[in-house]
């Protein structure tokens, strides 16, 4: 009951992300419509009555505390600002172009109000605001409602909740299962509970990354990151084995390669590369010569044993869409050469440039623009998108909604960043206990610092060939990275590190 007490803030904002992900991967509007408006609700009662407090708080200190806060946050701001953005177009509806068939010319129609947001029909429209406002709440929550120890936690449950959704995965491949919840038949090709696959590559790659991140600082013990100075958390966090989260580490991996997205496959291979170049690395600094033979020796057997389960184990299918994965595929998706919806989306911004066509409004304007075959393109699955997050957010939301959308972003990312220097700095000066790893400012970093930032780069990356971000449950997670890894940086204060005293 007590730990309940202590983290429900913690818990609610977890059920939201359960929510997005659980139901259809974020993607069934009218399934997300009566719960997580609701989940929004309660996360955003229990951040201004039952923040996490502090041990020389009481529960009114604790609300004071978190409401100065929240009130000189730039991301609250930013945020109701993108909240109006995408309210005002329920107000400024312009409807569909029209074709005529006589005159063989489209008609596109005038917003009421023109000159100022609109969309082509509110329900479409009206998933933005499903998506965008409960992520922006779950994040002032967990930025400010939460302590170091709630964020910790709560970065811990998220990768245990995507490895909970991977082995749903398993069970379906295993079993095989013509719908997310063995129902009637609803996609072609599906993994876990996103529809789309490409959608369950990059959440799976993502959480990969964050548990990576996660055991390695837990295995390495204090030979990395602010515990190599001898800053240590006043709570227990190693109470448990480090190699239980060895099981999301893998599952996410298997599961990121089962989706058979390209990207993600792809992606995951570079994630593995820069983590495990970062691991070994800074093990290999740490170690003696009898530290460095046995290192050797491992990673060869690693080696070995994944080509011997590639070998033996892949599925045909896996091994199809390997080589399809070429430098020249990988360019022209991310450059957009020979993809008409690249061509479209910027024709679509260039005449639409401050407030874009609203949200899910792109394959209706893109019919005007296209040739006839390129429009039965458009009746196949994910055929009507562009397949490149940052060309249809500035269609649709024109460069003023995609500006407020990176804005908010940055206020997570640069206040991070700007921690993690000012960390590194000070625990460089102070003196490492040990002889530290170099690059020092990197090594200063706790590990899972270092795995949100390779982990979101990856998701940004799966962005510019694919549309990662217009999936709430990773939408969601990704923001959440960010809100949560200051929790694994320590308060510092002075030339010589400190514990955060929470």
């Amino acid at each position: 009951m007590n730990f309940f007490l202590r983290n429900v803030l913690m818990l609610h904002i977890l059920l939201l992300v359960i929510g997005f992900s659980w139901i259809h991967g974020g993607t069934r509007p009218d399934l997300l419509m009566p719960v997580i408006p609701w989940l929004t609700v309660f996360v955003l009662e229990h951040l201004l009555v039952f923040p996490q407090a502090k041990s020389s708080e009481t529960l009114v200190e604790a609300r004071r505390r978190v409401w100065r806060s929240l009130v000189r946050d730039p991301l609250l701001y930013i945020g109701l600002l993108l909240t109006v953005l995408l309210v005002v177009p329920f107000f400024n509806v312009a409807g569909e172009p029209q074709f005529n068939v006589q005159t063989q010319e489209w008609r596109i129609p005038s917003p009421p109000y023109p000159g100022l947001p609109f969309c082509v029909t509110p329900d479409e429209h009206a998933v933005l605001l499903l998506w965008y406002v409960p992520a922006l709440i779950a994040v002032l929550a967990a930025r400010h409602g939460l302590l170091k120890r709630g964020k910790r936690l709560l970065l811990h449950a998220l990768c245990w909740n995507a490895t909970a959704l991977a082995l749903l995965g398993f069970a379906q491949l295993a079993t095989g299962a013509t719908s997310v919840y063995w129902g009637a038949a609803t996609f072609s090709y599906f993994f876990s509970t996103f529809g789309y696959p490409n959608f369950a590559g990059a959440f799976f790659t993502l959480h990969f990354a964050l548990a990576t991140g996660l055991w390695f600082s837990r295995a390495s013990g204090e030979r990395f990151g602010p515990a190599a100075a001898g800053v240590a958390w006043t709570e227990d966090d190693n109470a448990s084995s480090p190699h239980w989260l060895l099981i999301p580490v893998l599952l996410n991996l298997v599961a990121a390669i089962a989706s058979l997205s390209r990207a993600a496959i792809l992606l995951c291979g570079v994630v593995f590369l820069v983590l495990s170049v970062y691991m070994l690395v800074g093990i290999w600094q740490k170690s003696d010569a009898g530290g460095h033979v046995k290192l050797v020796g491992v990673v060869l057997g690693v080696l070995l044993l994944v080509g011997l389960a590639f070998t033996i184990f892949a599925p045909g299918a896996l091994k199809a869409e390997l080589t399809t994965i070429t430098p020249s595929a990988v360019f022209e998706r991310v450059s957009g050469r020979g993809q008409y919806h690249a061509r479209v989306a910027r024709e679509i911004f260039m005449e639409h440039r401050l407030f874009g066509v609203g949200g899910w409004g792109y394959p209706h304007f893109a019919t005007v623009t296209m040739t006839p075959e390129e429009r039965k393109t458009m009746q196949i699955q994910g055929g009507a998108n562009v397949h490149n997050d940052t060309l249809q957010f500035l269609a649709e939301q024109g460069a003023v909604g995609f500006g407020l959308m990176v804005l908010c972003a940055l206020m997570l990312i640069v206040p991070l960043m700007v921690q993690a220097v000012r960390t590194t700095r000070v625990l460089a000066s102070a003196g490492l206990n040990a002889t530290p790893a170099k690059p020092v400012w990197l090594y200063c970093l706790p590990p899972e610092v270092v795995a949100v930032f390779v982990g979101t780069t990856a998701t940004v990356c799966h962005s510019l060939g694919d549309l990662p971000f217009r999936s709430p449950a990773i939408l969601t997670v990704w923001l959440l990275a960010f809100a949560c890894a200051d929790g694994f940086l320590p308060a510092v204060r002075s030339s010589k590190a400190r514990t955060s005293g929470e």
